[in-house]
Order: structure tokens, then C-alpha cells, then sequence
């Protein structure tokens, strides 16, 4: 009896799965679009996009609704936080002048000139209130060239180690380091590259006196002098 069963069964399940077949065949090719009805993505995906867009913005909107509730329109925009920022630093730097600036004088100390033996002149920079400035690192060395003891091959040696940073019209020397992270690692690398170049200078080697200075590059500028008697003359 199963096997009657079986047999009558056989055609419509082959049938069926014929119908299937072709239903999934013309689904396939109207989605690579073959047949006249073709399917258009990229209006679909657009259009759901922008469903989803307007679902979004609304769940959005009862969201912050929701969670500011009364005080929506409490808070300040952007520059009134900027604002209120700046008084904050004010107020900061009013309260140092109360109370810490009175008792900095406790620490004061009379000013005392360098003494002759400090001949090394440095020069930097301070920005104040932001310290990620690149002119802060760097740093000027400025040495009058009499003061460092050198004379004879020793003098004319050095200067041509130096090349333009001398000025002849004031016995000047003047270099700059900018390429360490800090200003003190730009003045410790400017006080070794001076001391490199005096100990070069003093080497007996080769004193290079045949080698003739040349100071072409300075540019002299002629001073006029002060006429005195412009000067007021003393009532006396």
C-alpha cells in the first residue's frame, strides 16, 4: 500500500519541485535583471537608507528629549563655556597676587652683576601660557672673541672655524641651537660646540696660516655721529 502511495506522489513532488526550480530561476534573473522587470539597488538601497536616516533621527530626538527634559535650553553654547573659561583664569591669577605674591618677598635677593669671568651670554625665549612653542627651545650664544685667550695662529685658526657667525665690526660671536627638545639641552649643546671649537683651534697640527681671513660677507654700516651741539646747554 506504501508503495501505491509512493508512486502517486512521485509526479506532483517532481512537479512541485520543477515549479520551485523555475520560481527561483526567474527570481535570479530579475535580480541580475535578464527580463524586462529589473530590479534598480541602488533607488532601493537609497530609499532605505533614508528610512533608516528618519527612524534614526527620530529615536534620536525622543532620546534627548527624554533624558534633558526641562533644562534643554539651561546650558551656554560654546562661547559662553569659553567665557566662562577666561574668568576662571582671571579669578586664578587674582587670587596668586592675594595671597602668593605677598610673601615672595621673603625670597627676594639683591641683584648681583656677573662677574668678569662669566663671559658667555645665552638668549631665549619664554612664551607665557603655552609651553609647546618652537621658538621657546631655541637658544642664542653671544661671546666677545678677545675674552676667550686666543692669540696669534690660535685667533686666526678660530675665526675660520667660525666662518660668518663672527662679526669684525664687534669682535662678536654669535650662534644658535634649536635642535635639542629643550632650551637647556640647546644652551649645554652650545657651550660643548664652543668648547669643541677652542680645543680645535688650539690643536698644532695645522694652523691653517696660509688660509687668509676673508669678511666679505659682513656688511659694514657707517654710524653717523651725534651732533652736540643739538644738546641742550645747562642753565649753569
Amino acid at each position: 500500500m506504501s508503495s501505491v502511495i509512493a508512486r502517486c506522489l512521485r509526479p506532483r513532488l517532481a512537479l512541485q519541485n520543477l515549479q520551485t526550480t523555475r520560481s527561483l530561476h526567474a527570481s535570479s534573473f530579475q535580480l541580475v535583471g535578464r527580463s524586462q522587470r529589473k530590479v534598480n539597488f541602488k533607488a532601493h538601497a537609497a530609499k532605505n537608507r533614508k528610512e533608516h536616516a528618519e527612524i534614526y533621527d527620530e529615536q534620536d530626538r525622543a532620546y534627548d528629549m527624554e533624558q534633558m527634559g526641562d533644562w534643554e535650553y539651561d546650558d551656554h553654547h560654546t562661547f559662553g563655556h569659553l567665557l566662562l573659561e577666561n574668568i576662571r583664569d582671571v579669578r586664578k591669577y587674582v587670587r596668586m597676587m592675594k595671597f602668593e605674591h605677598p610673601t615672595l618677598g621673603q625670597h627676594a635677593k639683591p641683584f648681583r652683576p656677573p662677574p668678569s669671568t662669566h663671559i658667555l651670554r645665552f638668549e631665549s625665549t619664554v612664551t607665557v601660557g603655552d609651553k609647546v612653542q618652537a621658538q621657546d627651545r631655541k637658544v642664542v650664544l653671544r661671546v666677545k672673541v678677545s675674552q676667550l685667550g686666543l692669540k696669534g695662529p690660535e685667533l686666526h685658526k678660530f675665526l675660520l672655524l667660525v666662518g660668518v657667525r663672527y662679526n669684525p665690526e664687534t669682535d662678536e660671536l654669535k650662534m644658535s641651537e634649536s635642535r635639542e627638545a629643550t632650551s637647556l639641552l640647546n644652551k649645554k649643546r652650545l657651550a660643548d660646540t664652543l668648547g669643541g671649537l677652542i680645543t680645535e683651534a688650539k690643536k698644532k697640527d695645522d694652523m691653517f696660516t696660509d688660509v687668509p681671513l676673508d669678511f666679505s660677507y659682513h656688511k659694514y654700516k657707517y654710524k653717523m655721529p651725534f651732533p652736540t651741539e643739538w644738546l641742550p646747554k645747562s642753565s649753569n
